[in-house]
């Protein structure tokens, strides 16, 4: 009983003790304080370590052999004959491979052109062409002033597994009067009419190997005899021979080795005697022979360097006859097609030589006499080259250049003939500074194209360069719609000068022309046309004393059969 009093007492002492303690409710504190910043932490993870086994399943097919006896089943079956089947969508369309053309105009102008040609053989080809142009009017104020151009040319070429040959066989027949002095003079048309005939043939040879690992090489023979009044006679021959062959020498591409051997050799001719009642009587004149001849020995390579594209030639020319020289030309252009996605640029150091031929200067002026002694001359050339190629038709071409010009021929009047209506030339070193500029683009139905070029050329001793002007720019505007096209064409020279028969320096003015070409597809077979030259009625002179037609209009028809 004691012991259970005493528990008793001892557990009401505890119950006060603890009461005591216990704070206050308004003594109580509410407030959480934060003695450092929460920094949660992961764990590393345990990665495996050790690769899978792999192992080689390559399983190779044991060799059989059979032995293959053949059998053959007879059988009885018969089969007909069946019919090749007519689809009349595969009939071969309709082509016209000849035509004549054929229009009158002012100054009793008139032209006559004719054509055949094969058209559908892939590996042989021909063709047949005839050109006339003419005009029997006369030029106010001037000695009787008609001319007349003809050309005929038939051309072949075939082709075979491995190589073409081609043909080119012409004759070309000029006749031109030497107006350039005044209608009051009485003199008969014979003495100052001029005739020239031509007579030639080219023939081409081409290997056409696909493996271009292949020695690739090719040929061509040219020859071509002019003659003409007063006893004048020329005889132009060209042989051209060259291998190319693909190496690779270096940095794993691809180049190209080529050698190229060019012999060209001129021969003319005139007589005194024909040509003395044309000239002073005072001069002498003496029968010439010009002989000229040049070998052209060029060598080059074509490779890349990163996305450059390189072509360094080198060429080796000795000179014989008239006179004789020896040339060390060399080549160096760079080009970059891929400059940007449509613009490409190019540049270097070029060369090239000429052999002048009366009959090349007689298309460019008719009114040469045929006493000239040529040269020949000599071009190296420094360029750059910027050219634009869009996907809306655009293209434009820009080239800047310094040339540098030996023996370069330019045209004087000869004052040793009694008229004064020859010119002759003259041979002198130059300097020359050019800007070509070259646009083309096509809108739907119209067609722009312009040219543009600017020069300053500075000769070493003639005190100008004769007939040659600073600036000169051609535009064409077509225009096509439906059956219908029209072409406007400006073109427009600058002023040169030259010397007249004092050898006073005169100037000629400069030259305006505006054409205006149309034509009227009225058929398949059936095109009528019309051409306006001089709209602007302008009295020009190409050369001194020579005026040019002032309008010349032109209609006709072209039949294609």
């Amino acid at each position: 009983m004691k012991k259970y009093i005493s528990a008793i007492m001892v557990f009401c002492l505890l119950g006060m003790s603890a009461k005591a303690q216990q704070p206050k409710k308004d003594e109580y504190n509410e407030s959480v304080v934060i003695k450092s910043t929460f920094s949660p932490v992961v764990n590393e993870a345990y990665k495996l370590t050790s690769k899978p086994t792999v192992f080689d399943s390559t399983f190779e097919l044991p060799a059989f052999k059979y032995d293959k006896t053949g059998k053959q089943f007879p059988t009885f079956m018969t089969f007909d004959k069946i019919k090749p089947a007519n689809v009349k969508d595969e009939r071969a369309e309709k082509l016209h491979n000849a035509h004549i053309k054929a229009g009158i105009g002012t100054y009793f102008t008139s032209l006559l052109e004719a054509s055949y040609s094969q058209t559908r053989s892939k590996d042989l080809v021909y063709s047949a062409d005839f050109k006339h142009r003419s005009s029997l009017g006369q030029i106010k104020d001037y000695a009787h002033s008609t001319y007349a151009e003809n050309d005929l040319h038939l051309y072949a070429k075939k082709i075979w597994k491995s190589f073409s040959l081609d043909a080119d066989i012409f004759y070309e027949h000029q006749r031109y009067y030497y107006y350039g002095f005044s209608d009051t003079i009485d003199k008969a048309k014979s003495d100052y009419r001029t005739t020239y005939h031509t007579i030639g043939t080219r023939l081409n040879y081409r290997s056409l190997y696909r493996d271009e690992s292949m020695l690739h090489n090719f040929a061509s023979f040219a020859f071509k005899h002019t003659s003409g009044k007063w006893g004048y006679g020329e005889t132009d021959i060209n042989l051209v021979a060259g291998v190319r062959k693909e190496l690779s020498l270096f940095n794993n591409q691809t180049q190209y080795l080529g050698l190229q051997v060019n012999y060209n050799q001129i021969v003319g001719s005139y007589s005194a005697k024909d040509l003395t009642p044309f000239f002073n009587p005072e001069l002498r004149l003496e029968d010439y022979k010009n002989r000229q001849g040049i070998v052209d020995i060029h060598a080059y390579m074509d490779f890349m360097i990163k996305q450059f594209n390189i072509h360094a030639a080198l060429s080796l020319a000795p000179c014989f006859g008239n006179h004789g020289k020896f040339y060390f030309l060399p080549d160096i252009v760079v080009s970059l097609p891929n400059l940007t996605e449509h613009i490409g640029v190019e540049g270097g150091l070029k060369s090239e030589t000429e052999l002048p031929t009366l009959n090349a200067m007689v298309r460019e002026n008719p009114y040469i006499s045929p006493s000239v002694q040529t040269k020949l001359q000599s071009t190296i050339s420094l360029f750059a080259k910027a050219s634009y190629s869009g996907s809306n038709n655009l293209h434009a071409e820009l080239e800047l250049g310094f040339a540098s010009l030996q023996d370069k021929y330019f045209y004087t009047l000869d004052t040793n003939a009694t008229l004064n209506n020859m010119f002759s030339i003259v041979h002198d070193n130059a300097k020359r500074l050019y800007v070509d500029f070259r646009f083309d683009y096509k809108l739907k139905d119209i067609t722009l194209k312009a040219n543009a070029s600017f020069q300053n050329m500075k000769t070493e001793d003639l005190e100008k360069a004769w007939y040659v002007p600073n600036f000169k720019t051609g535009i064409s505007v077509e225009y096509s719609v439906d059956k219908l096209t029209v072409a406007l064409i400006p073109t427009f020279a600058s002023s040169v000068k030259c010397l007249n028969e004092k050898r006073e320096v005169v100037k000629l003015k400069s030259r305006f022309d505006l054409n205006l070409n149309a034509s009227y597809k009225y058929s398949d077979q059936w095109t009528f046309f019309t051409e306006l030259n001089n709209l602007a009625f302008q009295r020009y002179y190409n050369y001194y004393n020579y005026p040019a037609q002032r309008f010349v209009g032109i209609i006709g028809a072209r039949y294609a059969f």
